[in-house]
């Protein structure tokens, strides 16, 4: 036996497969419904339903309320198979993700009228639609692949910076305590001119790796060329 909320559009054609497939339709509605409601304060008797037909055009709540009555009728009769038509929402929409998530995978989403004829009759069958063959209801997690590599390889090339910032410094406090060693125990102006020039040259050294890494993360065709000779790409 069978239950439906649909409108009178859609009406005629449930009649039509229901009749087809010699299922008695005990109980429909044609009417513009709030679901909530209607759960809470019909008087169909559930316990001789086999299945549910609900099409979202004749519901007038929210999303997230459509969303929640569907999965607490679900729970409470799972042995009902609930059919949402859902004429022209997309695969991807929040509300199919979430139904498909929760495990109602008998969803029709065609607007097609020979479509949902032929998609409801497979509802109807014994088997009915399965997760498989729902799975384009699953949400996709869309992953910025590129992006993410980039990312990854930035990083790897910022830590490269790091430590070699780090054993500069190191080498150059290491230079600097022979140095000051050296000019503690001779006045000679030589050791003091060769620290200079060795901070000077130091100097030197990090501006050119911080314009390298500098130039790596704003030039393309620079960053390309890097990739190239790490063999990222």
């Amino acid at each position: 036996m069978l239950n439906y909320i649909a409108t009178e559009a859609t009406s005629g054609l449930i009649q039509k497969v229901c009749e087809k497939q010699n299922i008695l339709i005990l109980y429909e509605t044609s009417e513009i419904t709030n679901i909530s409601t209607y759960l809470k304060e019909t008087k169909v008797n559930f316990n001789l339903i086999k299945y549910f037909i609900i099409e979202i055009d004749c519901l007038d709540n929210l999303e997230k309320e459509i969303i929640d009555s569907i999965y607490s009728f679900s729970r409470l009769h799972p042995k009902i198979r609930i059919i949402v038509l859902a004429q022209g929402i997309p695969n991807q929409s929040n509300l199919l993700n979430s139904l498909y998530s929760y495990g109602i995978y008998n969803i029709i989403n065609s607007t097609d009228k020979l479509e949902i004829e032929k998609q409801l009759i497979k509802c109807l069958s014994k088997e009915g639609i399965s997760k498989e063959e729902a799975k384009i209801f699953e949400k996709i997690e869309v992953v910025q692949e590129k992006n993410n590599k980039f990312t990854k390889v930035k990083i790897k090339i910022q830590n490269m910076i790091n430590q070699l910032n780090k054993k500069i410094q190191i080498k150059n406090i290491n230079l600097n305590e022979k140095i000051e060693s050296r000019i503690h125990y001779s006045n000679n102006s030589v050791f003091f001119l060769i620290y200079e020039v060795l901070r000077a040259i130091y100097n030197v050294l990090v501006f050119i790796w911080t314009s390298f890494g500098i130039l790596f993360l704003l030039n393309s065709q620079f960053r390309h060329i890097i990739f190239q000779i790490l063999e990222l790409k």
